[in-house]
């Protein structure tokens, strides 16, 4: 199909920056939810039962909108048709393509949370604000399993499901959680459900072994809400075969872990995947291992393996710069740029924490990243 059909701009009742919820009716056979966020230039984010994300032309926008009004077939293509200036047979083969593409991800759970395979894309938006897909929550700087207590800055619960709240009102569609150790925070299951409340997508950045040996927790974070996880492991003492319980669980996963110097991991990672890991991220565990982690990332290429390069790394209250996930040769300059909340509300690029726009306490997302010059700390 083409890019964009001809359209009447007069009928397109979508306004730009409006969030727009639906979820199948009852006696509907398969049963899912949309979110769609309509940008500035009428390009849209689509989210497919809070997990899968898809950047949507004006075209797909549209379909969406227009299906999200409720009714059968014949009413959504009335809508449409009422915009394009296209033969009924025409418009109705696109609407039912579109269509296949949500039923092909519903049917398929264990995706990437951010899908651009669709004939509805729309890549590269010309969004004019700086407004993400994706926020990384920094839940707290803690990192020792016996420090349970929170610390006098970190945000408290409510402040935390403020500031997630925000973030859906932003029309920000994702969050990833991650610490210091975010499953120290004892309220971790109650923001996962506060964001699956809201429709948002939610992702975990943890290195817990909680996560390796307490199979009810682990269940339980699924089952409130959890979208996809990033554990860390160590690949000399962690075998794929001890993460089996993880992979058989209905949720994406991604493996992270250091590459040593003079390391062959190929074997292992293609372990991992046989088994059900989704995705790989990996970082070098020092100066001497980049050439060993550009090999490595060469060899899981040529196997088609997903690898993720835009992941926060740990912090903690003393870092002054977030390290790269890969050496320069190998990194992604295409990633969408995302943004950081320290445990204490200050808000930062999520390459630079020196970097401080502001506080989500004090003020809202539109303000922090449109309108406020970054200040060097």
């Amino acid at each position: 199909m083409s890019s964009n059909l001809r359209a009447d701009q007069s009928l397109f009742e979508a306004t730009s920056g409006e969030f727009f919820t639906f979820h199948t009716p009852v006696e509907a056979p398969v049963q899912y939810r949309l979110h769609l966020r309509v940008l500035p230039d009428d390009s849209g984010i689509l989210i497919v039962n809070a997990t899968s994300i898809l950047r949507l032309n004006e075209t797909g926008t549209f379909f969406a909108w227009a299906k999200m009004q409720g009714g059968n077939e014949e009413d959504i293509l009335k809508r449409i048709e009422n915009r394009y200036k296209e033969s009924n047979i025409i418009l109705k083969t696109d609407y039912r393509n579109f269509e296949a593409e949500i039923l092909n991800i519903i049917n398929n759970p264990d995706q990437a949370p951010v899908i651009t395979s669709t004939g509805f894309d729309s890549a590269f938006s010309l969004e004019s604000s700086n407004t993400p897909m994706r926020v990384n929550l920094c839940l707290t700087y803690r990192t020792d399993p016996q420090e349970t207590t929170p610390r006098p800055e970190e945000l408290s619960t409510e402040e935390w499901k403020q500031t997630i709240r925000k973030t859906y009102d932003a029309g920000i569609p994702q969050i990833l959680l991650f610490g210091g150790e975010p499953t120290l925070r004892e309220d971790l299951v109650e923001l996962l459900t506060y964001a699956e409340k809201l429709g948002l997508v939610s992702g975990l950045v943890t290195a817990s072994s909680r996560i390796l040996h307490d199979e009810a927790y682990l269940t339980l974070i699924n089952e409130v809400g959890l979208d996809h996880l990033v554990l860390e492991v160590d690949p000399q003492t962690t075998q794929p075969a001890d993460l089996q319980f993880i992979f058989d669980q209905d949720l994406f996963t991604c493996i992270r872990f250091p590459v040593h110097s003079g390391s062959n991991l190929l074997d292992w990672c293609l372990e991992l995947v046989q088994r059900g890991a989704n995705a790989l991220s990996f970082y070098p565990a020092d100066l001497q291992a980049n050439y060993d982690l550009t090999r490595l990332n060469d060899q899981l290429g040529i196997h088609g393996i997903l690898v993720e390069d835009d992941l926060p790394h740990p912090v903690h209250e003393n870092s002054s710069i977030t390290p790269h996930l890969f050496s320069p040769e190998v990194e992604d300059p295409a990633i969408d740029y995302s943004y950081t909340v320290l445990p204490d509300g200050t808000v930062s690029h999520q390459g630079d924490l020196n970097s401080t726009l502001g506080n989500i306490n004090e003020e809202d997302w539109g303000k922090l990243i449109n309108n406020i010059t970054p200040s060097e700390d």
